[in-house]
């Protein structure tokens, strides 16, 4: 991820843990003034649940920041996840376009460079791996996911099989805000 600084993102992830709960209220407030079409996505949701799932999911994106093989693996897996819920491609700009404002209204005055610069850069890395991932990953059996790609050193095509039940569905939310 080219021109991403984890240690700023971290910064200013780390500013907000205090009020983590605020925040996600806020972000799905933007994101159903500004997208009322997101609404549908989420009527049979737990708010609740998924409040705490979208944070858990931030601070494993954090967490992980310098691991790309595992972080990569992470975000395709939620791509293709999201695919069951009716995400659509447009639904990502949606989302980063409410987190980015949610971001702006809690740091006010201080949203500037290096934060904005460093979460926009994020928030396209995080919505293009996901979107890659919806269009490259196809279900298995629960909890895995088959990647299908070529071999560099042959004809043949290679079928790889990667448990992600844990870091998708069983990460634990809990190391957010520690």
């Amino acid at each position: 991820y080219m021109g991403l600084r984890p240690e700023v993102i971290r910064e200013s992830f780390n500013l907000l843990k205090p009020y983590a709960d605020e925040f996600i209220s806020n972000f799905y407030e933007n994101l159903f003034k500004s997208y009322p079409d997101a609404k549908k996505l989420f009527e049979d949701v737990n708010m609740d649940l998924q409040k705490k799932q979208l944070v858990g999911s931030l601070a494993y994106i954090v967490n992980h920041l310098e691991d790309s093989e595992r972080l990569v693996g992470y975000l395709k897996a939620m791509g293709e996840k999201h695919v069951d819920y009716g995400v659509q491609e447009e639904h990502y700009s949606w989302v980063g376009a409410s987190l980015l404002k949610t971001f702006s209204d809690a740091f006010g005055d201080k949203w500037a460079d290096p934060y904005k610069e460093q979460w926009e850069t994020a928030i396209g890395f995080i919505a293009e791996t996901m979107i890659e991932g919806s269009k490259n990953w196809t279900p298995t059996q629960h909890g895995q996911v088959e990647e299908k790609g070529g071999s560099m050193n042959s004809n043949e095509e290679t079928t790889k099989t990667v448990n992600v039940k844990d870091e998708v569905e069983n990460h634990d939310t809990i190391i957010a805000f520690r």
